[in-house]
């Protein structure tokens, strides 16, 4: 499983890292951040982020502004709203139906306020089709079972209607508590492609490495580039490249 750290370009994660999720507002409002992006080359990947959950709301053209600004092949995110099927239905769909672009290049990120609700949005989207990619929320770390469970439903609903052909990709979308609370993710390498997080620059600023931290929750939220966090920051990034990619590693974890 890869690790896309979610920070300022200026810490280079791309020295570290062929994985990246960034948001479509950066891209649009800072033209270094979107020049570092669009000029990588073709064997890294980026999820291209709508930005619902950090703007409050969809904002119309926003996504497509940042792909043309990108001008190359990225995975784009759906709008989703935290814990809110309906509206994230509704915005989701609607994007589905606009945006034109291949299924392989879309990921839709269904959202509940329980795992029954996240299932039942996701039936919603497997109704309507044209993606390939599926985000799984870090609030379904609350849920009975937490995003196991989610993932496990969803793989047996895309199977009953498609047999083994057209495997879906998964996405974790942000670390809530620990890094190793996707440990199980590990015995799915071939469907779950990665995780991100801006864990890295968490623990950069508190001074403690990754793996140490109890809960990211209770962490202050970080923003922008230090300078003098530049090889902590990296150090951190490294840590969890390496720990995600679980290579080396026996099934129990050790």
């Amino acid at each position: 499983m890869k690790f896309a750290p979610v920070i300022s370009e200026k810490y280079d994660p791309a020295s570290l890292s062929d994985y990246h999720l960034i948001l479509a507002h950066e891209v649009v409002n800072d033209s270094n951040y979107a020049s570092y992006y669009s000029n990588l080359g073709e064997e890294h990947t980026i999820i291209l982020d709508n930005g619902t959950v950090e703007n409050g709301s969809v904002q119309v053209g926003l996504v497509e502004e940042a792909l043309k600004i990108l001008n190359r092949k990225v995975v784009c995110v759906a709008p989703d709203f935290l814990g809110d099927k309906k509206n994230t239905l509704e915005a989701s769909i609607e994007f589905l139906k606009k945006c034109n672009l291949p299924e392989e290049e879309v990921m839709i990120v269904p959202q509940g306020s329980s795992w029954e609700e996240w299932v039942e949005c996701f039936e919603s989207f497997e109704e309507v089709g044209g993606f390939r990619w599926v985000g799984l929320p870090r609030i379904a770390e609350e849920f009975p079972g937490d995003r196991g469970w989610i993932h496990q439903n969803a793989v047996q609903i895309h199977r009953r209607a498609n047999g083994m052909n057209r495997s879906l990709r998964f996405h974790l979308l942000g670390i809530q508590h620990t890094i190793d609370e996707v440990e199980w993710a590990k015995h799915f390498n071939k469907s779950i492609i990665g995780v991100d997080s801006s864990a890295p620059l968490k623990a950069a600023a508190a001074s403690v490495m990754c793996s140490d931290v109890a809960d990211f929750r209770n962490l202050k939220d970080e923003v922008g580039y230090k300078k003098d966090l530049v090889f902590k920051v990296q150090n951190r990034i490294r840590e969890l490249v390496e720990y995600y990619s679980f290579t080396g590693r026996s099934d129990d974890g050790s």
